[in-house]
């Protein structure tokens, strides 16, 4: 398929000019010969670095053959339509909603292997479809680029019947008669995939992705509470996806004078220009002022005219408006930061050569064809350097990556802002992610970084491997001056759109000043890189190498001699807080590797190879001749263009068992260059902190395996009430979203360590507990197998933590993107939910399909937290406790309590592990949570599997289970239809992929083996040969939950249980009878009771009658510390008890007791009870097994005055505890949780 399936490291493989035939063009008079030679050029470097390509089918000559003879022009007017004409101009005309998530978008993108005229291109198209241009049509791009110079690539609009109405009559007919009636039929769907699939494999073709949306703007999200229609989010709804200026906000100059002290001494700094703050001054005053040098900015235009620029050689509309006008004014500031002359607010190169690329219209919206037009026509004009203000998280867009990583191939040197998606992490934006492009981070004038900066690291790699660095460098980028639409003054602009072009003014400055012949992107970013200064406080995934010096810069640029290097330098993990996270924790014998990632500059050649990898250890790494660390390397197979990557993974040896303190070494490579053959050293110093292995009691490892996120496939995000944020694009990693919950373990004494691969290749036996936080992968059979033994008989504990996932809400989810054209459906809820429970069914346990949200309050746990979007817990097993809370479900609109927490134990011997599951994470991610965290509830969760030590005060003996659980409100999860989560996954196969063979697993209801398709566990092979054959399940965990026998209501906090509306009414009507009964005894021998138990009752049986006086506080608690709540199902009976119409619940096991409890509490309220507290009280009066409230009782009529909570009959029934509260009290009668 030619969908997006599972994310790799985009290897790049193509065409790759090489730098000496690139200077034998002019760029300034580039000829049509020159043009024709350049990808040719293309095509000769292809054929000698990638001989698996045939280069028959790369050829021009070939490709011609197809189309010879046929009148091209005639096809090209036949088979073209206009993007404004008629329906094809609006997204929306085309489609409407169906439940296939995978429906092809009308318009896609084709990219060739070659460079020729769209004519060609469309020709050859209509020959290869075999049936002309009866399925599509080519949409005309009336730009400069399109219509006067090859290019590589053409848009098409893949019909259906809506788009063929518009057609002429013959036309309609023809096709009409084939769909069905349906506007998006399966055989109408079927036709684009054919179509789609037969593109994609043709050698001709490079490849095909969507046309996509690119929006500055950022829209909130109306979905599953808002009440939208299914599948109508409306248009933008995803701005995450969309690329996007980086803005944030304007300042106004008249703020100085009204704000603190610290910020008046920042924006005074700011009313000095950048450049002077800089020193650019400096190198204007020996003559470097940018001359001679091309930059373009892409962005929303410079007016005609403008009085701040001297030299706007030319500008430019890629754009459906037919203008050249800034109608924003964004595109006028970036490009006077680089260019101005106007003396407060100048730029950095006053006599550059500015183009100025309108690539954004009015609406501030743009599509990936007007950007690669624009970004053809910068090659084919000769731009030296170009800046990108925009980004987006979607580095899945291969027509948009590739076309800026051929910009580099050809010499431009890219400068892109990294995002204003900060303080998270993991927010990244593309293409400033990208290894050939300068990405750039914002900091204050006071060197602080700005909030508002994204911080890595990239995603690219997870979640098998690691991020790279990012940021490349930081520039100022807060309360920046440029200058207005109209000139007449300068304006105040914050954001890393303003940081990019401070660099990229910066990096046209040196330019001048470089010789041609060395200068290149790799290059420019080394010397930008070597001399920038790191930021203190921060670390490298926030800064990179640090902020920008340009005056070191400029030396570097003047003495400069082309070598390779890496980013970072050096490796020194010893350096808090600068190689944070590395030095936070040493490494070890039988950890999980260390993984660090360079990023490999080869300013010598457009493209090269990595030999020679190794690492050499000084004598403090070895013990004897052995040496204390290993490593392993992976790196990029081809070095293009300019640069590639290079991994470390470090792991300690035996002999390093009992080392502590500090390794060094260098790791040592070679840098090929394929032009010259030339060969560059790379020398990185080393340093990494040793250590022994901690406890087993003190190690967890993160599961990363399983975690899968935007921009492979649709996943949401966790937290529902996110409305401007719904796309899970920041990793799930403990470095990036979840950094808070990694920093915080850290401090309590925990060793975390992050598994990339699969739980087949874990040992269990070194770690006390597995953490399943918030996953969204499937689950291997022999993985769930493996699990289960090692927690039953391994001494393995686990830790899930779920999220939500619920049918209705992610149909709710479900939207027209503008991007793709295309229906979008969630692949998960915020957890996959389904498989999830897969995983938990060993221990009869599982999560439902209820989505709430609570805030929680916790005795003995920590602070009060806020649960959002969470799940309950469906099924759990008997012994087991569960944690209940008054939760609202925004899926029914029911509030009631629900369990969301609960700790298990397999068992008492030293091989028997424990489980602990709770129903949100959002309480421990850093980038979403609102209010406080959960950590100290999760560190008592850790001390219980860690160290088997349960905290009372939060699951007291109470909370016990004496028989299973399983709710009776919801239902489990079921994945909803219509999905694809095959194709994303790295388990499961997809239904067009060859099995490797399907594997019996175990079905959690009926206990029954069944058939999965799925791949082959990475370490499957390794531990059948070591541990021999996997356990049944069924073995393990022993029979399934009867569901008749199992208990469907929750014990309280402070003892008897929850109402059951499936299992509670035989014990309402009986507590209704007992009741009626004992009012009934009271109206009929009040007098004589009265007397008779006032003498048989000790003296002081009763609180006097000053405890419950009128003086005291209305809500007053008054606890004779006698609270004996019972034990769930105890020897007392363990009934479910509803409560009387009148107000009055019993569960004792003796009627008389309750009785004469009854008659006593009666007698101390008319023997002198204020009248304002003297009305009926509601009693709940717990034997050995406690009462159960019915939903009446947890939210007393407004009649009630005194309600008797959490009461034990100890000694003839002594009151223990007594609640006062106000007439129209909801508060519950038990303690609060």
């Amino acid at each position: 398929m030619w969908e997006r399936g599972e994310i790799e490291q985009i290897v790049i493989n193509r065409t790759a000019m090489s730098s000496k035939a690139k200077r034998q063009c002019d760029r300034s008079t580039i000829s049509n010969d020159c043009r024709l030679f350049i990808p040719l050029a293309y095509l000769g470097v292809l054929l000698c670095l990638l001989p698996t390509c045939s280069p028959v089918s790369l050829s021009p000559e070939v490709m011609a053959g197809h189309f010879a003879s046929y009148d091209k022009e005639d096809i090209l007017v036949r088979c073209s339509v206009t993007s404004s004409s008629s329906n094809f101009g609006n997204p929306l005309a085309s489609m409407e909603e169906d439940d296939s998530e995978d429906l092809p978008g009308d318009d896609i993108i084709v990219k060739f292997n070659t460079y020729r005229n769209i004519s060609d291109h469309v020709a050859w198209l209509y020959s290869f479809t075999g049936n002309g241009c009866d399925d599509w049509r080519n949409i005309v791009r009336e730009n400069v680029a399109a219509q006067k110079f090859p290019t590589d690539f053409i848009v098409l609009r893949l019909l259906t019947k809506e788009n063929v109405e518009e057609e002429v009559e013959e036309e309609r007919e023809r096709h009409v008669d084939s769909i069905a009636g349906a506007t998006t039929s399966k055989d109408e769907e079927r036709g684009q995939h054919i179509l789609a699939e037969k593109l994609q494999n043709s050698p001709h073709i490079q490849a095909i992705a969507h046309q996509r949306l690119i929006d500055r703007s950022l829209f909130a999200y109306h979905g599953a509470e808002g009440g939208e229609e299914d599948g109508d989010a409306g248009a933008g709804v995803l701005e995450q996806r969309l690329r996007r200026m980086m803005g944030v906000n304007e300042e106004e100059e008249g703020e100085v004078a009204t704000q603190g002290s610290h910020h008046r001494k920042i924006m005074a700094k700011g009313l000095i220009s950048i450049t002077k703050y800089t020193n650019a001054d400096a190198l204007w005053r020996l003559g470097h002022t940018g001359r001679g040098v091309r930059v373009a900015v892409f962005d929303t235009g410079i007016p005609e005219s403008h009085p701040s620029f001297r030299n706007v050689r030319e500008r430019t509309d890629w754009t459906d408006e037919e203008t050249l006008e800034d109608h924003i004014g964004h595109g006028t500031f970036v490009a006077g930061l680089i260019a101005s002359t106007h003396p407060h607010c100048a730029g950095f190169a006053p006599d550059a050569e500015v183009y100025a690329f309108r690539v954004f219209n009015k609406k501030q919206v743009s599509y990936t064809s007007w950007f690669l037009d624009a970004f053809n026509y910068a090659m084919q004009i000769g731009i030296d350097v170009l800046n990108l203000s925009i980004g987006g998280p979607d580095f899945l867009d291969r027509p948009f990556v590739e076309k800026v990583e051929e910009m580099s191939a050809n010499g431009i040197i890219v400068v892109s802002a990294i995002g204003n998606d900060g303080p998270r992490y993991g927010t990244l934006n593309n293409p400033a992610d990208q290894l050939d492009v300068i990405g750039v981070g914002g900091i204050t004038y006071d060197d602080r970084l700005a909030t508002f900066s994204s911080r890595g690291m990239t995603t690219w790699e997870l979640p098998a491997g690691y991020g790279r660095v990012k940021p490349d460098i930081v520039a100022y980028g807060k309360g920046i001056r440029g200058p207005t639409t109209s000139g007449s003054g300068c304006r105040s602009l914050s954001g890393t759109s303003v940081a990019s072009p401070v660099v990229a003014g910066m990096v046209t400055l040196l330019a001048g000043m470089t010789a041609p012949a060395l200068l290149n992107p790799a290059m420019m970013k080394q010397i930008l890189t070597q001399a920038a200064t790191p930021v203190p406080g921060h670390h490298i995934f926030e800064q990179g190498m640090g902020k920008v010096d340009l005056l070191k810069a400029a030396k570097l640029a003047e003495n400069y001699v082309p070598r390779a290097s890496t980013i970072p330098a050096r490796l020194d993990l010893t350096e808090c807080p600068y190689f944070w996270p590395y030095c936070s924790q040493p490494a070890y014998y039988s950890s999980m590797p260390v993984v660090a990632n360079l990023t490999v500059l080869n300013p010598l050649s457009v493209a090269g190879t990595i030999e020679n990898v190794r690492m050499e250890l000084n004598a403090d790494g070895f013990a004897g001749d052995t040496a204390l660390l290993a490593a392993e390397f992976s790196h990029s197979e081809l070095l293009w263009p300019w640069t590639g990557w290079l991994s470390v993974s470090f792991r300690v040896t035996r002999a390093g068992l009992s080392m502590n303190g500090v390794v060094s070494g260098r790791i040592v490579f070679d840098v090929v260059s394929d032009e010259k053959g030339e060969a560059s050293t790379v020398v990185v110093p080393l340093r990494i902190n040793l250590a022994p292995p901690p406890p087993r009691s003190r190690r967890l490892l993160w599961d990363q395996f399983h975690s899968l996120r935007y921009p492979s496939g649709y996943f949401p995000r966790d937290n529902l009430a996110i409305k401007s944020d719904i796309l899970d694009w920041n990793g799930d990693h403990v470095h990036t979203n979840f950094r808070d919950f990694y920093t915080d373990l850290r401090a309590r004494g925990y060793f975390v360590e992050v598994s990339g691969g699969d739980w087949t290749c874990v040992d269990a036996a070194n770690y006390a507990a597995l953490l399943l936080v918030d996953p969204e992968e499937a689950y291997f059979e022999e993985e769930i197998q493996k699990l289960a033994d090692d927690v039953y008989t391994r001494g393995l504990s686990l830790l899930v933590v779920g999220e939500w996932y619920n049918s209705g809400v992610m149909k709710k989810l479900k939207f027209l993107d503008q991007n793709t054209q295309s229906w979008w459906l969630p692949q998960t809820g915020g957890a996959n939910l389904p498989e999830l429970n897969r995983v938990l069914a060993p221990f009869h346990m599982a999560l439902s399909d209820r989505v709430l949200d609570a805030t929680v309050e916790v005795k003995g746990g920590g602070k009060a937290f806020r649960y959002e979007s969470g799940t309950s817990l469906f099924q759990f097993p008997k012994g087991g406790r569960l944690f209940s809370v008054r939760a609202k479900d925004t899926v029914s609109g029911t509030t009631r309590y629900f369990p969301i927490m609960g700790i298990y134990s397999t068992g008492t011997g030293p091989g028997n592990g424990r489980v602990a599951v709770l129903g949100d994470s959002n309480c421990l991610d850093g980038n979403h949570r609102r209010g406080m965290p959960c950590y100290d509830t999760v560190d008592t969760l850790l001390a219980f599997l860690c160290h088997n030590k349960t905290d009372e005060k939060l699951f007291p003996p109470a909370l016990i289970l004496h028989s299973a659980f399983r709710s009776d409100f919801g239902a489990l999860p079921q994945p909803m239809p219509g999905t694809h989560f095959a194709r994303y996954s790295r388990v499961l196969l997809a239904d067009n992929e060859e099995a490797e063979g399907e594997t019996e697993g175990y079905d959690k209801s009926s206990g029954l083996p069944t058939t999965r398709r799925q791949r082959r566990p990475q370490c499957l092979a390794e531990i059948l040969e070591r541990r021999g054959p996997l356990p049944n399940i069924s073995t393990l965990a022993g029979p399934a939950v009867n569901e008749s026998e199992a208990l469907a209501a929750l014990p309280k906090p402070g003892g008897g249980f929850y109402p059951s509306t499936r299992q509670g009414w035989p014990y309402f009507a009986l507590g209704l009878m007992i009741g009626g009964c004992a009012l009934g005894i009271y109206i009929r021998y009040y007098s004589w009771l009265a007397s008779m138990l006032q003498q048989l009752l000790p003296k002081g049986a009763f609180p006097p009658r000053r405890l419950l006086d009128d003086s005291r506080e209305d809500d007053e608690l008054i606890d004779n510390q006698h609270i004996n709540g019972g034990v769930a199902g105890g020897n007392g009976g363990g009934g479910h008890h509803g409560s009387s119409s009148v107000g009055v619940a019993s569960a004792s096991t003796s009627v008389a007791a309750s009785v004469a409890a009854t008659m006593a509490a009666m007698t101390a309220t008319t023997s002198g009870l204020p009248a304002a507290t003297s009305k009926m009280m509601m009693m709940n009066l717990g034997g050995g097994g406690g009462g159960l409230d019915s939903e009446a009782a947890l939210a007393p009529s407004s009649s009630t005055g005194v309600s008797v909570a959490s009461t034990t009959i100890g000694r003839w029934g002594r009151v223990s505890q007594i609640t006062k509260r106000s007439n129209n009290s909801k508060e519950p009668l038990f303690n609060k949780v």
